[in-house]
């Protein structure tokens, strides 16, 4: 692989990393919770038709009466106006639609339960007819996407519709709003899901449809993509803008882009090598199998990295902790569930042992997601994540000394925030596990990650496991790099 931490005779250019469970805003140990707003008051079309001439009196004052009536009720009901054809008023067709949460949320789960039938039943006609056909562009999208949605192999998939969200209405484009004015919004939908023969739980993800009112029915108008929406939103293998491809082998699900179809069997084979390879240091205590995205399209893959675009280019493939709901509507912390590779498309043409090692790398990130937190230091993740991946080679001590690169110890273990500044970290975080496992036993080592699942100070995890204090592994650690520079 090309992680900086691959002591191999390719380039050091790219690293591979551990995606860290999104973060929540925490004050004095209480999750703030969102504060959903009510739905917006739709506003009525001044288009109106005329007014016949006469006496204005009556029909103002029951107008008002009905106002009135309305806003007693809070708003219940919306009248929309809606326009057809060149938007001439006199061509216009007035819907009443019931805009109250109770109504409208019972019509959307009822679209949302139709399109996971159509799923299941992999039945195209009923999933596209919830679908607007107004737009062309919309229609081929939607097709593609059930194309893909029913090629994953799902033994559970669910659409499960959550509350209504003002925050996620900026999300709306322009062109959205001008359409369909008040009856378009931005839905907050939970895709429940689990892959056959891989998973023992089921993971969730965000989906952001746009749904819109049209000719008396709600219908998928979109979906919405910005670099805010929550987290992982838009970046599973079926959101690909081009048709997928689903290979297996015993342990391993991998989704490719259609066109990549010949190089599965080549890179199924590499995955099973990895997870033979990884046996050696964590042959239980998760699932052992895993679900690999490999397609050809840089937005999925860019998807997880929306707050540092920069950073794409040095990033061979992630693992992506997924989680019994999605973190960042649940207003608690969700369990973990399972851990999703994600290839950056650029490095899929590796060379074998680079992509052999990447495999192993991200696999035991998956391996060790069940013992894996916040307070999980980065050093000890990546760092263990590489001692897997090494774990039976003899590595040659002019490889080390290379990529260390004259790499300054003396100042201790990198902590969380500068790890990944620094690409010769990995190395360091590999050789501190290497020297942990060689001095006290690999179950120690283990036994120290597993550590920081109940105690987040490193000085009192490593005192329990190991019996020393934390500056005594660093001073340890720094004799045993040096010594191997040397």
């Amino acid at each position: 692989m090309t992680d900086p931490a691959t002591l191999s005779t390719t380039s050091p250019s790219t690293e591979s990393i551990a995606v860290p469970a999104p973060r929540r805003p925490v004050h004095d140990g209480i999750i703030d919770a969102v504060i959903v707003a009510p739905y917006p008051a739709p506003v009525l079309s001044p288009l109106l038709p005329p007014t016949p001439r006469r006496s204005f009196f009556w029909p103002i004052l029951t107008a008002l009466l009905v106002v009135c009536m309305m806003l007693a009720l809070g708003g219940a009901t919306a009248a929309v106006l809606t326009l057809r054809g060149n938007s001439v008023p006199t061509d216009a067709v007035t819907n009443w639609v019931d805009m109250r949460p109770q109504a409208r949320d019972t019509a959307l789960r009822a679209l949302l339960d139709r399109l996971e039938g159509a799923v299941k039943a992999k039945d195209r006609a009923a999933f596209m007819a919830e679908v607007d056909q107004s737009d062309p562009a919309l229609v081929k999208r939607e097709q593609l996407l059930y194309d893909n949605l029913t090629k994953i192999p799902f033994a559970e998939f669910q659409y499960e519709l959550g509350p209504w969200r003002s925050d996620l209405q900026r999300f709306l484009s322009a062109q959205v709003r001008q359409k369909y004015h008040q009856t378009a919004h931005v839905g907050t939908v939970t895709i429940r899901y689990r892959i056959a023969g891989i998973d023992s739980k089921a993971v969730t993800t965000p989906w952001l449809p746009i749904f819109v009112y049209r000719d008396g029915r709600w219908e998928i108008g979109g979906q919405a993509s910005d670099k805010n929406a929550p987290y992982g939103a838009n970046g599973q293998a079926w959101d690909a803008a081009g048709p997928i491809v689903v290979q297996r082998s015993k342990r391993v699900v991998a989704v490719l882009s259609a066109d990549d179809a010949a190089r599965g069997s080549y890179l199924l084979d590499l995955a099973e090598q990895g997870l033979d390879r990884l046996a050696r240091t964590r042959p239980n205590g998760w699932d052992g199998k895993v679900f690999v995205t490999a397609v050809q399209d840089t937005r999925i893959f860019d998807t997880y990295f929306a707050d540092s675009p920069e950073r794409v280019a040095r990033v061979a493939a992630i693992a992506v902790p997924y989680y019994t709901e999605v973190p960042d509507w649940a207003n608690f912390a969700p369990d973990y569930a399972a851990t999703r590779i994600v290839f950056n498309p650029q490095e899929l043409s590796a060379q074998p042992d680079e992509l052999a090692h990447d495999l192993t790398h991200e696999f035991t990130h998956a391996a060790m997601g069940p013992i894996t937190g916040g307070a999980t230091p980065r050093w000890l993740v990546e760092g263990f994540a590489e001692y897997a991946a090494f774990n039976g080679a003899d590595v040659p001590k002019s490889f080390i000394q290379r990529d260390l690169g004259g790499l300054d110890v003396s100042k201790g273990l990198p902590s969380d925030d500068e790890f990944y500044s620094e690409s010769r970290n990995y190395v360091g975080g590999w050789l501190a596990c290497r020297y942990i496992a060689t001095q006290y036993g690999q179950d120690k080592l283990i036994a120290l990650y597993a550590a920081f699942m109940h105690e987040p100070n490193q000085d009192v995890a490593v005192q329990q496991v190991l019996g020393i204090d934390f500056s005594a592994l660093e001073s340890a650690w720094e004799h045993y790099v040096k010594g191997l520079e040397g």
